[in-house]
């Protein structure tokens, strides 16, 4: 998971517009291009009970069937975010987190947890991610679980990676370690496009429809709501699958949902004060130097998990 949510951030956030997001990810097309930031809840998708993923080195099969039409559709949306992914090569946002728990957490629609954070990229394979800041929701009465506030964690630290294009550093302030997993050559540069999750770094439509199933959702005239689900196990061991919202105008992603593999867990990603291609300075580009071993911590090399092979994309997704 700890992976999973390594390219998650960083594959899906090159190129994103200049404005907030403006979608809520909803069954219905009525709340469809609400501000993330001004709602209690982002309502969630329901989610089938089908079978639990398959075995290894099997192919997921699709889950829908698309019409002529609508593949062409999603064709042409897919080369347009493709063209439009491309221009970038320097990007830098703050986002919003909102993780939700239908178990553990107040419930579907309230999020257990929110955080706060900053993302930074530089083509073709650099990037840092940190989380700033948490609030977990506390609920007033045990009796009452839905009704409560959130508390910020003043001594909880976030996750916080960097990759120098040679290798992704992670700070485990747990366990007091600097985990470094070097990148072979075959998935530095370009090449980190086909990592475990990738819906950006300048990522390609053939690959994207090679990786997975592609249709698109109930949209506005602002936004389009594209909804990917896995082609391969290794994939859906990891999601169940993932809606990404689209700004017509600049055909960049403004909002990300992740389905865990259970298909109710969920988190909600949210992106603001983007910069896209800005003049490097020399904090910029210190954030993606190789980091030294904190003080008193451990440096602990681990090995990469191999990316999952695509199939080739048939003439029509099946619904």
């Amino acid at each position: 998971m700890r992976i999973q949510k390594i390219f998650i951030l960083s594959a899906l956030l090159i190129g994103l517009p200049n404005a907030w997001a403006q979608t809520q990810f909803e069954s219905g097309t009525e709340n469809i291009g609400a501000p993330l930031a001004q709602l209690t809840s982002v309502p969630s998708q329901p989610q089938p009970t089908g079978p639990t993923p398959p075995a290894p080195g099997t192919e997921v099969g699709p889950p829908f069937q698309l019409e002529p039409v609508e593949q062409s559709f999603v064709d042409q949306i897919l080369q347009m975010w493709e063209d439009s992914s491309a221009t970038v090569k320097t990007f830098d946002c703050q986002f919003e987190r909102w993780e939700y728990d239908p178990v553990f957490g107040p419930g579907d629609e309230i999020p257990m947890i929110k955080s706060t954070g900053q993302l930074t990229y530089a083509k073709p394979d650099k990037g840092s991610f940190k989380i700033e800041s948490i609030e977990r929701f506390v609920a007033k009465d045990p009796a009452k679980p839905t009704e409560g506030d959130y508390q910020l964690q003043q001594h909880e630290v976030g996750e916080h990676w960097v990759c120098d294009g040679k290798a992704i550093f992670e700070y485990k302030h747990d366990k007091k370690q600097l985990v470094v997993q070097p990148l072979p050559p075959e998935m530095r540069g370009q090449s980190i496009v086909d990592g475990p999750l990738p819906f950006l770094f300048g990522a390609e439509a053939a690959k994207l429809k090679a990786r997975y199933w592609i249709r698109s959702r109930e949209s506005k005239p602002d936004t389009i709501w594209l909804e990917a689900f896995p082609r391969t196990q290794t994939d859906a061991a990891n999601y169940h699958h993932v809606d990404v919202m689209l700004d017509r105008k600049t055909m960049t992603p403004s909002a990300i949902q992740v389905y865990m593999p259970n298909g109710r867990n969920r988190a909600v990603y949210m992106f603001q004060n983007q910069k896209t291609n800005a003049t490097l300075n020399q904090l910029f580009g210190a954030l993606f130097a190789s980091p030294r071993t904190p003080l008193g911590w451990t440096r602990v090399v681990e090995e990469l998990p191999a990316a999952p092979q695509a199939t080739q994309p048939g003439q029509t997704q099946l619904k």
